[in-house]
Order: structure tokens, then C-alpha cells, then sequence
């Protein structure tokens, strides 16, 4: 049997391999912050310093964007904001980045995911896919540009 220490507290013990629990992922741990000892009967081995280490990171499993979908007149200059809702909560890195496609001239989209046009971008669907740096895990949102309405013609004519 086998007992791991930190300082003078036993944080577990058991059969090997042990677990240590209770640090926070992606987290580095320094040399001799924890000891092992080895438990025969009721005498146990001298501690030995258990070499530095690092805990795992908790890695992401999907990515959500929020809205789906959009829809605006083109012609007309506008923004939509998209969140992207990053699973796990407690993923260790959140970062993401956005695309939009097809590549037109006044339509763009931000780090923060803004996607803004200007007046000349034409009628169409555009896609926005959001991608996560960890796990490449990806969603997607489609704005659509309308054709603006005809105006009506003047009264008496």
C-alpha cells in the first residue's frame, strides 16, 4: 500500500497507481509539493518527493454559436453579433476564431464574432463558421441578404 502526502496532510492512499484530486486542470505542481511513501504493516517508508508535474488541461468537446441564422436587406449596411458557447464550461482553453465565406468585398467578421456589411454587399447566403483552437470543434451561422422590396409606386400613376 502506498500513501501520497502534502506536508503533513495523507491526500490519499491506497494501491498504486493513486490519484491526486483536488487541483485545478492545467495547473503546474513543483517538485517535492508532494511526497509518497510506501506502507508495510503499520511502518512506512521514508518520503520520497514526487517529481514535478503538470495536471491535464480539460479539453473541449463542442462549440455552439448563437444565433443560427440571420437574415437582413441588402443594400443596406448592418451588423449581427454571433456567441459562441464554448463546452465544456470548464474547458481549459476557450479560444476560437470565426470565417466567413463566400469572400466579399464590405462583409467581414471580427475575433469577437461581429460580422458587419456594407451597402455594396449583394443578396445572398453567407456562412460564418466558428472554430475552436482546441479540438478544432466547429458550428455555423447563415445570414441572409436579402433583395430589398421594390418601393411601391407613387399614389396616382
Amino acid at each position: 500500500m502506498f500513501k501520497i502526502y502534502k506536508g503533513n496532510d495523507v491526500v490519499v492512499e491506497g494501491e498504486s497507481p493513486l490519484t491526486i484530486t483536488g487541483i485545478n486542470p492545467n495547473t503546474d505542481v513543483a517538485a517535492g509539493e508532494y511526497q509518497a511513501v510506501r506502507v508495510d504493516g503499520d511502518r512506512e517508508s521514508e518520503r520520497v518527493d514526487i517529481p514535478a508535474f503538470k495536471t491535464l488541461p480539460i479539453a473541449v468537446t463542442g462549440v455552439t454559436l448563437s444565433p443560427k441564422t440571420s437574415s437582413a436587406e441588402a443594400g443596406t449596411a448592418g451588423t449581427r453579433q454571433l456567441t459562441a458557447t464554448v463546452a465544456p464550461t470548464n474547458a481549459t482553453n476557450k479560444s476560437v476564431s470565426y470565417a466567413i465565406v463566400p469572400t466579399t468585398n464590405g462583409l467581414s467578421v471580427n475575433a469577437s464574432g461581429l460580422i458587419s456589411w456594407n451597402e455594396d454587399v449583394p443578396a445572398g447566403t453567407y456562412t460564418t463558421t466558428v472554430t475552436t483552437a482546441d479540438g478544432a470543434k466547429k458550428d455555423t451561422h447563415v445570414l441572409t441578404l436579402a433583395e430589398p422590396e421594390p418601393d411601391p409606386p407613387p399614389e396616382g400613376e
